[in-house]
């Protein structure tokens, strides 16, 4: 063999192991928007990111705050982020309205809804009706505001006669304890240890609990946007399952899982985030279904129960299908899914 034709092989080698190595390296970026700012509870995702299931999987996934699920399921709608948290019933409700762009959640994340009312027992506020007459300060975007007209509408509570005062996400637990409003819509594990944590005792403070009054609902779960979803299927089992793992150790070791958080939030406060994040696990996360029977799925005809509420408490246009709404297929084996 010549030197030169010898060359040109070496060269050619060098070019293909080249591409070889390129090839290996490739990621599937994501861009990801949690549904609010980053808590505890969001600690799968972080631990996923820092502990690097996701870059063993092939992705690179970029974790950004979110402003409310319903602007998180517009996002994804117009593909500005890939992949997102909203809560499963306000896109429920997105889907029902805007057919040609409906998407579903692909992995369940709080298997009992955390929504719910929220108000200091000093207000002379005792049952659901006594909300009328008062000042209710929701986010407008949260999902806890989105599902109150169901909840009203159960409930019998006129809300015409509640005047409604738009917060700051930041305020809303500070507006409450100053007086400036009665009652509040939150997440059950957001609001009362952020009132407590403002020197509220947790007995001073009332709630009623959407799924205590008749909303049996799912909360927030992994959605993706339909482009990336037709395009990248396999990218997407791949991020669910880097998700699960870091379920699985949230679940496992909270304090760590806080620990996660805090290196994207570093003024988070970690004594009473690992609070906050055990309320979570016991009364919406690792419920007793989740332990029996695996993180991550829905059973199906409780969801259908869930959308014809939401589409009847909604005067929706039509009632989306649960496999519109939530689509299984992208989940491990449910061995891969257990959390004991």
């Amino acid at each position: 063999m010549s030197i030169r034709h010898a060359a040109v092989r070496l060269a050619a080698f060098f070019v293909f192991t080249l591409s070889l190595l390129s090839g290996a390296q490739a990621q599937t970026k994501i861009r990801f928007t949690l549904d609010w700012l980053p808590g505890s509870y969001h600690a799968p995702f972080f631990i996923a990111l820092y502990k690097g299931y996701y870059k063993a999987e092939g992705l690179d996934v970029t974790i950004d705050a979110g402003k409310g699920s319903g602007r998180v399921v517009r996002e994804l709608a117009t593909g500005v982020y890939d992949i997102g948290y909203p809560d499963i019933n306000v896109l429920t409700e997105f889907n029902a309205k805007n057919p040609k762009l409906a998407f579903p959640e692909v992995m369940m994340g709080y298997e009992q809804n955390p929504s719910g009312l929220f108000f200091l027992k000093s207000s002379g506020i005792k049952t659901i009706k006594d909300i009328e007459g008062k000042t209710l300060g929701p986010v407008a975007n949260d999902s806890t505001y989105k599902t109150l007209p169901v909840f009203a509408k159960l409930n019998n509570l006129d809300l015409s006669k509640v005047k409604i005062e738009y917060l700051d996400p930041a305020l809303r637990e500070a507006m409450l304890v100053k007086g400036h409003v009665d009652a509040i819509t939150g997440q059950y594990f957001r609001s009362v240890i952020d009132l407590h944590g403002r020197g509220v005792k947790y007995e001073d403070i009332g709630s009623f609990l959407y799924k205590d009054h008749g909303l049996d609902l799912y909360g927030n779960g992994v959605a993706v946007s339909p482009s990336f979803l037709k395009e990248n299927p396999d990218a997407v089992k791949r991020f669910v399952r880097a998700t699960i793992k870091g379920v699985k150790d949230m679940i496992h070791d909270p304090k760590m899982a806080v620990d996660m958080v805090a290196k994207a939030q570093p003024l988070l406060k970690k004594d009473i985030e690992l609070e906050r994040l055990k309320l979570a696990l016991s009364c919406c996360i690792a419920t007793p279904n989740v332990l029996k029977n695996g993180y991550g799925s829905v059973d199906r005809a409780r969801l259908e129960r869930a959308i014809a509420l939401i589409s009847d408490g909604y005067g929706l246009p039509r009632k989306p299908p649960v496999d519109e709404v939530f689509n299984g297929s992208f989940l491990p084996p449910e061995q891969e899914r257990m959390v004991k």
